[in-house]
């Protein structure tokens, strides 16, 4: 009984309290007080905000670091896309200027019979340089065959044929040679194919510059006469040398190419080109 009185005298005390202070409150009587405690306790409450302010920055930052993140992550991929895009849009540019001249090219001499074909494989290495186009057999063509550029620059050689495709080995491999003369003087060499997949003019004498034009010789029976196959991009030595040094600098960017001419109308005698 006792226990109980004593509750409620408290009970009754914490009221009164609660309502005094809401009293004065409203009245302005513990405006003295209230100015007191908040100048007593702005210390506290600035040093509680230097300590969470830099938490709560930093959990504020990283929601927006993992929103940057995906952002990034999604212009990444767009980024992607267009260069895709970009990518697709040049070999077709490529593939269209290919298909013009190669227009041209059939139709500038009705002499010669060529058929067009894509390239659909490279095999590029120090010393080998081999593509195979979707042309075969069944469209004529045969072991040995010359094989142009959409623009008519001698490309290669046709080594091994299939029904549906066919194997080109280009004129910068290096176990390609070609009997060749320079337009301007009709000296005589043998064009081939170099290691770093470029083209020297060995065994050549005479008066030879740079920029002079290097066409097919047609000796050896292997290539017609006239087809352009280069440049002479560096000469060595002079006129008076037994044989100068002279790398050519071929026509076409063979490692790009992507539309090819098969020379229907050219029968190959197969001479091994001599030393």
């Amino acid at each position: 009984m006792l226990i109980y009185s004593r509750y409620t005298w408290w009970v009754a005390a914490m009221m009164a309290l609660a309502l005094f202070l809401g009293v004065a409150g409203q009245v302005g009587v513990l405006n003295p007080f209230q100015g007191a405690f908040l100048r007593a306790t702005q210390p506290l409450e600035s040093a509680t905000m230097a300590v969470f302010r830099p938490v709560a920055t930093f959990l504020s930052d990283a929601g927006s670091l993992n929103d940057l993140q995906d952002q990034n992550a999604r212009l990444r991929i767009e980024n992607e896309e267009l260069r895709n895009r970009v990518s697709e849009l040049e070999q077709d540019t490529q593939r269209l200027k290919e298909l013009e001249s190669a227009l041209g090219v059939t139709q500038g001499d009705t002499k010669r019979q060529l058929l067009a074909a894509n390239v659909t494989h490279r095999d590029a290495s120090p010393f080998t340089e081999v593509v195979s186009i979707d042309r075969g057999a069944a469209d004529g063509i045969k072991n040995g065959m010359v094989v142009l550029s959409a623009r008519g620059t001698l490309l290669g050689t046709v080594t091994e044929v299939f029904a549906d495709r066919s194997f080109i080995r280009l004129v910068t491999d290096s176990r390609s040679k070609v009997n060749a003369q320079v337009l301007e003087s009709q000296s005589d060499g043998l064009v081939r194919g170099t290691p770093n997949r470029g083209l020297s003019f060995d065994l050549a004498q005479g008066d030879i510059k740079v920029g002079d034009t290097v066409i097919t010789s047609g000796l050896g029976g292997n290539y017609p006469q006239g087809i352009p196959i280069g440049r002479v991009s560096e000469v060595s030595g002079t006129a008076q040398d037994l044989f100068r040094k002279v790398k050519v600098e071929p026509g076409v960017r063979l490692s790009t190419a992507q539309t090819v001419l098969v020379l229907l109308s050219f029968t190959p005698q197969r001479i091994e080109v001599g030393e």
